[in-house]
Order: structure tokens, then sequence, then C-alpha cells
């Protein structure tokens, strides 16, 4: 997994995340809204470090 997200930023925005898990953005900020991925919100815009996108997904491991 880590090679794949090597051509990714640090930080990704939602429109990343969501190419990532293959998923809309509508669903990634409902993860977000829900408190199920943590991101910081800048500016108007959610930010997801790769770390807490890889938190995610260990929890999340029936994806």
């Amino acid at each position: 997994m880590n090679d794949y997200l090597k051509e990714y930023p640090v930080i990704l925005n939602v429109s990343e995340v969501a190419e990532i898990l293959g998923v809309t953005t509508n669903t990634v900020r409902k993860l977000i809204k829900n408190d199920n991925l943590h991101a910081v919100k800048v500016g108007k815009r959610f930010k997801v470090t790769k770390n807490n996108l890889f938190e995610y997904l260990g929890e999340n491991t029936d994806l």
C-alpha cells in the first residue's frame, strides 16, 4: 500500500482520498463528518494526512 501511495502528497484532499479508497467525495465527507476519518478543515476544505488514512484503513480491514 505504501508504494501505491508514494505518488500522492503527505497531506491529501477529499478528492485524493476518494480516489485512493475508490469511493465518491461525498462518502469521504460522510466519513469525516461521522468522525470515522480524522481530517482538519483548512479554510473551506478538508485535509487528511496519509497517516490518518492508514489508521482508518487499519481500523476498517473489512473494506
